[in-house]
């Protein structure tokens, strides 16, 4: 049962769950605030996971448009390198944190992993279908050391050196990781249906997972600086979540170009 499983000690690493060393270390007082924060952990649990189902499903949609028309046009192939870079982070660091105790996040896990995994295979497949790439900023080769030296310097906890460096480098990878896609969403006249809807459900797992670190806040438990990665990626994002549940509300083509 979700009791018996949150009830195990803590693993090292608390900062996927955002467990506290204190909280670990409870008295087995009913009233306490760590016994209050344990008991809370099932849901902020189901927030942490739901988020990534929801980019799961995003990746199937994708994998489905690439299979049936054989061509990569429109797709920025440094997002989908940036999430397997991620997925593999988090494969290391889950290992480390109380979500092995659940099989269903070992599930998710596995189905993201695989899923990142056909994405990354097929853009490399199929490259040729494509030539157009975002600036040389935002390419994978120069976000993803820029992501670790970040993750290097702003991570939990008071050590230098620990695996919460891959939990950091894992949040900020990932909200790095949609930017590219969507400058060339603003360079295209028009966006491509099924392109749109997996850029959309990207945006919402990020806002769920938004909902699990403000959860957290409020249970005392701050990681300021994940939260704030999910934060600008929103942001960034925040115009073309507006066209996009446009489209969805009237129908029509969704035009995210800067001349149109």
């Amino acid at each position: 049962s979700s009791a018996e499983v949150f009830a195990l000690p803590c693993r090292p690493i608390h900062a996927a769950l955002c467990i506290s060393p204190s909280a670990c270390q409870r008295k087995g007082n009913p009233g306490s605030p760590t016994n209050r924060v344990d008991q809370a952990l099932p849901m902020e649990v189901f927030f942490f996971v739901l988020g990534y189902l929801v980019q799961f499903g995003a990746s199937c949609l994708l994998l489905y448009k690439i299979y049936k028309f054989k061509s990569i046009y429109g797709l920025s192939v440094d997002t989908q390198i940036s999430y397997l870079l991620a997925v593999i982070s988090r494969c290391v660091w889950s290992m480390e944190t109380r979500l092995v105790e659940t099989k269903f996040a070992y599930l998710e896990l596995a189905c993201s992993t695989a899923a990142c995994g056909g994405l990354a295979f097929l853009c490399w497949q199929l490259y040729h279908t494509t030539s157009k790439h975002s600036v040389f900023f935002l390419r994978v080769y120069v976000t993803a050391p820029a992501c670790l030296v970040l993750a290097f310097f702003f991570h939990p906890g008071d050590d230098w050196f620990s695996m919460q460096i891959l939990v950091s480098y894992t949040m900020f990878q990932e909200a790095m990781g949609l930017l590219p896609q969507l400058y060339l969403m603003r360079h295209m006249h028009e966006v491509e249906a099924m392109t749109s809807h997996y850029v959309g459900l990207i945006v919402i797992a990020r806002f769920i997972r938004m909902i699990f670190w403000g959860k957290m806040y409020f249970l005392g438990e701050h990681f300021l600086q994940l939260f704030f990665a999910d934060i600008c990626h929103t942001l960034l994002s925040a115009d073309y979540m507006y066209l996009w549940m446009r489209k969805l509300k009237d129908g029509g083509r969704l035009i995210y170009s800067q001349s149109a």
